[in-house]
């Protein structure tokens, strides 16, 4: 009988790793919220080392809310809170959607989402300036991948995503 319970318990581990990642699972909420605080200044308080090439500014930063991989940068426009990782999803378009419902768990219920594209949604709240993105695209190794962005100002995310 306790094999048939140890059994259960084992299939029940492996059913629940294919459910969707929750807002904690996918992102660091604490190391979200300080990026968008910081936004309102530059994103100076979170500035580490600077790295100056002939295309981009960027700066290092401790505050890492997506897989560990996030910075501050520039590109012939203001800066912003960057960040790249792995989308996990069973479904590919549906990372965007299970990533944007984990999003907004993290930035709270004053803020609304936009779906800007197919594969990219806006959140912004109302008396601020600040936007965040997300959008989800597939690398060359054919990947879901996502991009979490945070902007100072709307118009910031229109420039970078122009190019001009």
């Amino acid at each position: 009988m306790r094999w048939a319970a140890v059994a259960m318990l084992t299939l029940a581990g492996c059913a629940s790793t294919s459910q969707p990642q929750t807002a904690a699972e996918m992102f660091d909420c604490d190391a979200l919220n300080q990026a968008v605080a910081s936004a309102d200044n530059d994103f100076t308080d979170i500035k580490g080392r600077f790295d100056d090439t002939r295309l981009t500014r960027s700066w290092e930063t401790d505050v890492q809310a997506f897989h560990e991989s996030c910075l501050i940068t520039s590109a012939q426009r203001p800066d912003h809170y960057s960040c790249f990782g792995r989308m996990d999803s069973d479904d590919p378009r549906g990372a965007l959607v299970a990533g944007g419902e984990a999003l907004g768990q993290c930035l709270g219920s004053d803020w609304t989402s936009t779906r800007e594209t197919s594969d990219r949604l806006v959140f912004s709240r109302e008396g601020s300036d600040t936007t965040v993105t997300l959008e989800t695209f597939l690398n060359d190794r054919g990947r879901r991948m996502g991009s979490l962005d945070v902007w100072q100002h709307p118009d910031d995310r229109r420039l970078e995503s122009s190019g001009g």
